[in-house]
């Protein structure tokens, strides 16, 4: 109900500040903008990014971190399996499972692909959905969908040549029968599950969890690494990402959803908010600069925030 407030709140007051935006761009394909379209406009545009904006700050928190000092967190392209069932108060997810046992992954293919590894599970269900920074699931192996066979998924990211799995498999000796799963964006998080049917089960259950890897697709065949872990001081570990989502300052929000929209393209389907959302400053592939406004825009954005944050 806060977020719905906030978001419709937001919108409204947008219909005053970026309207005078729009009106003073001097690109030919630029219209005016009335106030009501401001007003949907701004308020679609804060909803659109929100899940983005969310996930981000999720995966900075989860990832800035050295592995098993917190429950389900580690540093990025490795597993972090929780062996036992999550306590009442854990809030990383919404309604954590309590008949599985989780292991959780992010993954980064800014750089290159990454490999994840299964082991057989022996006909135990498992599970492993992968979510893009949109939070949408766009590949979920295990029981249901690929069997409880061992296997390799080659997770691409977005633009990667199809061509090119035969080339790599031949390169860096890949099963032949390696599974490639496309993603939609650079950064996949993977909320993992193994059943488990309660704490006497929990060592065979440990055992798959031990199988389950991420390896890059230069380190196939070669010995693990120990994993690094750069700790980044300015990332806020204790504010909850929706707290900080929420108390975002107007200008602070869009231009940090404008540098995430250069790294994770929107989908082929989002095209017509795009394009809404190009009229008022927001374009894939752009930076959004506050500082750069109309003076009297930026006055009444910042009296727009003070007013959210009465409300």
């Amino acid at each position: 109900m806060h977020r719905q407030t906030m978001a419709l709140t937001l919108g409204l007051l947008f219909g005053l500040a970026l309207a005078p935006v729009a009106m003073a761009q001097s690109a030919p394909q630029a219209t005016a903008l009335s106030e009501q379209d401001a007003h949907a406009i701004g308020v679609d545009a804060y909803i659109y990014f929100y899940p983005l904006m969310t996930m981000d700050l999720t995966r900075k928190q989860f990832t800035n971190i050295e592995p098993g000092k917190e429950f389900g967190k580690g540093p990025m392209n490795t597993f972090s399996n929780i062996a036992e069932y999550p306590p009442a108060n854990f809030k990383g997810v919404v309604r954590s499972n309590f008949d599985t046992l989780y292991s959780i992954a992010w993954l980064d293919l800014t750089k290159e692909p990454m490999i994840v590894s299964v082991p057989d599970t022996s006909g135990r269900y498992y599970l492993l959905p992968m979510l893009d920074m949109w939070t949408d699931v766009f590949a979920s192996p295990g029981w249901r969908t690929t069997g409880t066979q061992a296997g390799n998924f080659f997770v691409v990211p977005p633009g990667w040549r199809p061509d090119l799995r035969d080339r790599f498999i031949e390169e860096f000796k890949l099963p032949k029968d390696i599974q490639r799963i496309d993603a939609p964006t650079p950064y996949v998080w993977i909320i993992g599950r193994t059943k488990t049917d309660g704490p006497p089960d929990y060592d065979a259950v440990r055992k798959i969890q031990a199988g389950y890897k991420v390896t890059a697709l230069t380190e196939w065949g070669k010995s693990p690494k120990p994993v690094e872990v750069k700790i980044d001081p300015s990332v806020d570990m204790k504010t909850p990402p929706k707290i900080q989502v929420d108390t975002m300052p107007a200008g602070k929000y869009f231009a940090y959803a404008a540098e995430l929209l250069k790294l994770h393209p929107p989908h082929l389907t989002d095209e017509p908010l795009m394009a809404q959302m190009k009229r008022i400053g927001l374009e894939p592939g752009k930076s959004f600069d506050f500082d750069k406004l109309d003076p009297t825009v930026k006055k009444r954005w910042r009296a727009c925030r003070e007013t959210l944050k009465s409300s």
